[in-house]
Protein backbone atom coordinates (compact mmCIF):
# COMPACT_ATOMS: atom_id res chain seq x y z
CA UNK A 1 0.00 0.00 0.00
CA UNK A 2 1.26 3.38 -0.78
CA UNK A 3 2.59 5.50 2.24
CA UNK A 4 -0.16 8.28 1.04
CA UNK A 5 -2.74 6.16 1.36
CA UNK A 6 -1.93 4.55 4.42
CA UNK A 7 -1.25 7.94 6.12
CA UNK A 8 -4.76 9.19 4.71
CA UNK A 9 -6.33 6.26 6.26
CA UNK A 10 -4.59 6.53 9.60
CA UNK A 11 -5.55 10.37 9.49
CA UNK A 12 -9.33 9.61 8.72
CA UNK A 13 -9.72 6.95 11.68
CA UNK A 14 -8.25 9.58 13.62
CA UNK A 15 -10.42 12.05 12.76
CA UNK A 16 -13.60 9.61 13.67
CA UNK A 17 -11.89 8.83 17.08
CA UNK A 18 -11.43 12.27 17.88
CA UNK A 19 -15.12 13.25 16.69
CA UNK A 20 -16.75 10.58 18.60
CA UNK A 21 -14.76 11.51 21.98
CA UNK A 22 -16.02 14.99 21.51
CA UNK A 23 -19.44 13.63 20.97
CA UNK A 24 -19.06 11.53 23.92
CA UNK A 25 -17.76 14.47 26.49
CA UNK A 26 -20.08 16.85 25.29
CA UNK A 27 -22.94 14.86 25.94
CA UNK A 28 -26.70 14.90 24.18
CA UNK A 29 -27.16 17.89 22.49
CA UNK A 30 -30.35 19.32 20.73
CA UNK A 31 -30.34 21.73 18.25
CA UNK A 32 -33.42 22.74 15.66
CA UNK A 33 -36.30 20.29 15.97
CA UNK A 34 -35.59 18.99 19.03
CA UNK A 35 -33.57 16.03 17.79
CA UNK A 36 -30.21 14.89 18.92
CA UNK A 37 -28.49 14.35 15.82
CA UNK A 38 -24.57 14.59 16.89
CA UNK A 39 -22.39 11.80 15.47
CA UNK A 40 -21.93 9.36 12.74
CA UNK A 41 -24.35 8.00 10.18
CA UNK A 42 -24.07 5.26 7.90
CA UNK A 43 -25.59 5.81 4.93
CA UNK A 44 -26.00 3.51 1.22
CA UNK A 45 -27.32 5.70 -1.54
CA UNK A 46 -28.61 3.27 -4.50
CA UNK A 47 -27.18 4.26 -7.87
CA UNK A 48 -28.83 1.84 -10.33
CA UNK A 49 -27.95 -1.59 -9.38
CA UNK A 50 -25.04 -0.64 -7.43
CA UNK A 51 -25.37 0.71 -4.01
CA UNK A 52 -22.56 3.06 -2.60
CA UNK A 53 -22.05 3.48 0.81
CA UNK A 54 -20.51 6.13 3.38
CA UNK A 55 -20.86 8.15 6.79
CA UNK A 56 -21.92 11.65 7.48
CA UNK A 57 -20.35 13.21 10.90
CA UNK A 58 -22.59 15.79 12.47
CA UNK A 59 -21.63 17.73 15.65
CA UNK A 60 -23.43 20.87 16.75
CA UNK A 61 -22.81 24.80 15.44
CA UNK A 62 -24.76 27.42 17.18
CA UNK A 63 -28.24 26.84 17.11
CA UNK A 64 -28.08 23.98 14.40
CA UNK A 65 -25.84 21.42 12.19
CA UNK A 66 -22.62 20.66 10.84
CA UNK A 67 -20.13 18.28 9.58
CA UNK A 68 -18.89 16.64 6.63
CA UNK A 69 -19.98 13.52 4.33
CA UNK A 70 -17.62 10.60 3.30
CA UNK A 71 -18.36 8.34 0.07
CA UNK A 72 -16.64 5.78 0.54
CA UNK A 73 -15.85 5.08 -3.53
CA UNK A 74 -14.47 8.72 -3.73
CA UNK A 75 -13.78 12.04 -1.09
CA UNK A 76 -14.78 13.75 2.20
CA UNK A 77 -17.32 17.08 1.26
CA UNK A 78 -18.35 19.84 3.99
CA UNK A 79 -22.17 19.58 4.41
CA UNK A 80 -22.84 23.70 3.74
CA UNK A 81 -26.24 23.44 5.66
CA UNK A 82 -28.47 21.50 7.64
CA UNK A 83 -31.83 22.13 8.66
CA UNK A 84 -35.16 20.46 10.57
CA UNK A 85 -37.99 21.29 10.09
CA UNK A 86 -40.03 18.30 12.80
CA UNK A 87 -39.03 15.11 11.12
CA UNK A 88 -38.04 16.65 7.55
CA UNK A 89 -34.32 17.54 7.03
CA UNK A 90 -32.51 19.26 4.26
CA UNK A 91 -28.85 18.69 3.78
CA UNK A 92 -26.85 21.09 1.22
CA UNK A 93 -23.01 19.23 0.74
CA UNK A 94 -20.78 21.60 -1.73
CA UNK A 95 -19.23 19.45 -4.68
CA UNK A 96 -16.71 21.28 -7.51
CA UNK A 97 -19.71 20.34 -9.99
CA UNK A 98 -22.64 22.72 -7.57
CA UNK A 99 -24.59 21.50 -4.37
CA UNK A 100 -26.24 18.47 -3.78
CA UNK A 101 -29.07 18.02 -1.41
CA UNK A 102 -30.82 15.56 0.51
CA UNK A 103 -33.99 15.76 1.81
CA UNK A 104 -34.95 13.02 4.11
CA UNK A 105 -37.62 12.39 6.77
CA UNK A 106 -36.06 11.55 10.74
CA UNK A 107 -37.70 8.23 11.90
CA UNK A 108 -39.48 8.91 15.20
CA UNK A 109 -36.40 7.34 17.37
CA UNK A 110 -34.19 10.05 15.61
CA UNK A 111 -31.55 7.01 14.46
CA UNK A 112 -32.67 7.01 10.59
CA UNK A 113 -32.99 9.55 7.45
CA UNK A 114 -34.66 8.22 4.43
CA UNK A 115 -34.51 10.18 1.55
CA UNK A 116 -33.67 11.54 -1.55
CA UNK A 117 -30.28 12.54 -2.99
CA UNK A 118 -31.00 15.82 -6.19
CA UNK A 119 -27.43 15.93 -7.87
CA UNK A 120 -26.71 19.25 -9.77
CA UNK A 121 -27.39 17.25 -13.06
CA UNK A 122 -30.64 16.62 -12.05
CA UNK A 123 -30.29 12.79 -10.70
CA UNK A 124 -32.54 11.84 -7.91
CA UNK A 125 -31.39 9.05 -5.80
CA UNK A 126 -32.65 6.93 -2.87
CA UNK A 127 -30.62 7.30 0.38
CA UNK A 128 -31.02 5.79 3.90
CA UNK A 129 -28.58 6.69 6.87
CA UNK A 130 -28.75 4.65 10.15
CA UNK A 131 -27.10 6.47 13.31
CA UNK A 132 -23.97 4.06 15.09
CA UNK A 133 -24.23 3.30 18.26
CA UNK A 134 -22.90 5.71 20.96
CA UNK A 135 -19.98 3.67 22.38
CA UNK A 136 -19.66 3.29 25.98
CA UNK A 137 -16.88 5.37 27.86
CA UNK A 138 -16.04 2.86 30.57
CA UNK A 139 -15.75 4.37 34.11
Amino acid sequence: MPVAVARARRYRAGFIALFAALCLAAGPLKAQGGADLQGIWDFTMRVGERTSPGFLALGPVEDGWAGSITMYLTNTLAIRRFTVEGDSLAMVVASREGDVIFRARLSAEGREMHGIVEYHGGARLPMVAMRRAQPVAPR
